[in-house]
């Protein structure tokens, strides 16, 4: 793609990777996360359908988001029509990992993007047990997000490690190569923002209850309780899904258990629209 210019003559970030051609399939990274999540995915998908992987404002070189004061999911929500208006016509599949998800489904529920069909692989849309009433579960988030800000707060040393080890399981940081371990820490600030985000967007069950896209809802059999009743809790209010839970596999099951997810991006939804 040609750079294009602000009104200043500066080159725009460019938030988006394409490949292949053909329906279009719109991929949303997760959070300390990049487009490669999606490598091996992408790889098989573009030999049939063009693959438009998203990247996330502050990752994979683009600037940092600049409402760090009071974080608004819109600002993700207006890239990725941009680059949807941009590059394709064609009503889209949207997909989503982890933080991905989030943005993912705030997309389909705002309705400004004509989605075709929606798969979420382990959305932490934190959000949803306000929604739904489970209190046990919001504290057990609290917990962990006021921990996390503490050691934020005390320049802990790879505090992002515990972020990776909640969602992955205890001892899924540890052996991680260096340079990915160094590669998240000045991501932290974004994750930070992140698990604000899946906090305050915040919809009423009403909202869940009346989405009509048809939507696939995906999670690991050894993921974290709270990713597995979040997407649990999805599957109960919104109308037309299927529910897959992929054996052995823990919340990054997307890089972990690329085929089995490729296998669910294209399994057929023949359920009611």
């Amino acid at each position: 793609m040609n750079n294009k210019l602000d009104n200043n003559n500066n080159v725009l970030p460019c938030y988006y990777e394409q490949q292949g051609s053909g329906s279009p399939i719109v991929f949303i990274h997760g959070s300390y996360a990049t487009t490669s999540t999606w490598k091996k995915i992408v790889q098989q998908l573009a030999e049939t359908h063009h693959c438009i992987s998203i990247k996330l404002p502050g990752h994979c070189g683009t600037p940092d988001p600049n409402d760090f004061a009071a974080p608004d999911i819109n600002t993700e929500l207006r890239i990725i029509e941009s680059v949807v208006a941009e590059l394709t016509e064609q009503p889209i599949h949207l997909v989503g990992h982890s933080f991905g998800g989030v943005v993912a489904l705030a997309l389909a529920l705002k309705g400004a993007v004509s989605i075709r069909e929606l798969t979420l692989f382990e959305p932490v849309a934190t959000w949803v047990f306000k929604s739904v009433g489970d209190q046990a579960m919001t504290a057990k988030v609290n917990t962990f997000v006021q921990g996390y800000r503490k050691a934020i707060s005390n320049n802990d040393a790879y505090v992002c490690g515990k972020v990776i080890d909640f969602w992955g399981g205890k001892g899924s940081f540890d052996p991680l190569p260096d340079f990915i371990k160094d590669g998240m820490v000045p991501l932290t600030a974004n994750n930070h923002r992140h698990w604000t985000l899946c906090e305050n967007t915040h919809k009423a069950r009403e909202n869940l209850n009346t989405l009509a896209i048809p939507t696939r809802l995906v999670c690991g059999s050894k993921s974290n309780p709270v990713a597995q009743a979040i997407t649990r809790y999805l599957g109960q209010e919104i109308p037309n899904n299927k529910q897959y839970t992929i054996s052995g596999a823990s919340h990054f099951l997307v890089t972990s258990h690329a085929a089995e997810c490729l296998n669910i991006i294209a399994d057929s939804l023949s359920i009611k629209k």
